[in-house]
Parts: C-alpha cells; structure tokens; sequence
C-alpha cells in the first residue's frame, strides 16, 4: 500500500508541476482556480480508493439528479419503445 500511496502522490506532483507554473506565468487566474478545484476532489478520490475507504459511487448521485427529468421528459415526449 505504501508503494501505491507514493506513485499517486508522484503523480500528482508531476500533473501540479506541469500545470501550476505555466497558469501562474501566464496570470491565468481563473484556470488555476478552476484547475485547483477539479484537481482537490481528484486528489481526496484517489487517496480514498488507495486507502481502500468506501467512497461513494459518483454515478448514483448523477441518476439521482437526472432522473426526474428523464421521468418529465418522457411525460411531455411520450415513451418511445
């Protein structure tokens, strides 16, 4: 396990080196930001998953919000088969 926490971690110092620098330089603020924000949940996600942790599925909080409007969609459409 000790292996695999350091190869996540490698690699995730390798993506923030290539990145960060060049946002910074370029004073792409809302990049970094942006890249930051994507980059913190990827990070705890992948720890999580290392650690053998029981993470939630994104995919069920996806069929959670959509299905409603699936289920209206098909009201307002009529079901296709």
């Amino acid at each position: 396990m000790f292996f695999t926490l350091l190869l996540v971690t490698v690699a995730f110092i390798i993506i923030i080196l290539l990145e960060v620098p060049r946002l910074v330089v370029q004073k792409k603020w809302r990049d970094l930001a942006a890249f930051s924000f994507l980059l913190l949940p990827a990070i705890v996600y992948s720890y999580g998953i290392t650690l053998d942790v029981n993470l939630p599925n994104p995919t069920h909080l996806i069929i959670k919000l959509f299905d409603p409007l699936a289920l209206r969609l098909e009201q307002l459409l009529g079901t296709t088969q």
